[in-house]
């Protein structure tokens, strides 16, 4: 997977050479989005945050690409982590149980194709393409009425390959804002996981 995060390094390094030349825009932007966690805490995860930078690469046709990376952190909700901690200790109560921890981070990185309407100002589009995503795990430390019960450490850095589809728009005015959402599949060991980003952009 270093590999694949090399190759989209290089190709951001390659591309700037162009910037001049107007082939190139460079924008920021925030990310939130959902992901999809196994039972019995696929309820528990919610909405996560962050943001990330991309690379937009204008070619003289309806397609460009986009090259693109994210950092999104996902907190457990504190109560339904209690709930479910009820329902697998037979005699306990939600309201006894305390939560510390329990964060999920993902870093993506993707190389994009868009394909948009020929349209002026305001540009619908459809994008796909391939990348990287890296997950970790946060230490999580769970009480009973006060006295420890688990105390598990943080899961460590996996990277994987992922692919990705999604569609957006793009606002052109003197900058591009844009607003994006994609769902990607990344292949974990022994099965796949699945995430949805959508961000708020802009580029210059």
């Amino acid at each position: 997977m270093k590999k694949i995060q090399l190759v989209l390094f290089t190709l951001i390094i390659t591309s700037s050479v162009s910037f001049a030349a107007g082939l190139i825009g460079f924008g920021v932007q925030a990310t939130g989005g959902g992901i999809s966690v196994a039972d019995p805490f696929k309820d528990v995860y919610s909405g996560g945050f962050g943001g990330g930078a991309h690379l937009d690469i204008n070619l003289p046709v309806i397609f460009s690409i986009r090259v693109s990376g994210d950092y999104v952190s996902f907190s457990p909700d504190a109560e339904k982590y209690k709930a479910v901690l009820a329902t697998l200790n037979v005699g306990s109560v939600a309201s006894g149980f305390s939560v510390d921890g329990g964060k999920i981070n993902i870093l993506a990185f993707s190389a994009n194709a868009k394909l948009g309407l020929p349209t002026p100002i305001l540009t619908p589009y459809l994008t796909a393409g391939v990348g990287s995503a890296s997950f970790s795990g946060g230490d999580v430390t769970v009480k009973y009425n006060g006295v420890p019960l688990v105390s598990t450490p943080g899961v460590e850095t996996e990277t994987v390959f992922s692919t990705n589809f999604g569609a957006g728009v793009d606002l052109s005015l003197i900058i591009t804002l844009y607003l994006e959402a994609k769902y990607t599949i990344a292949f974990t060991q022994g099965n796949s996981s699945s995430f949805v980003l959508a961000s708020l952009g802009v580029t210059f």
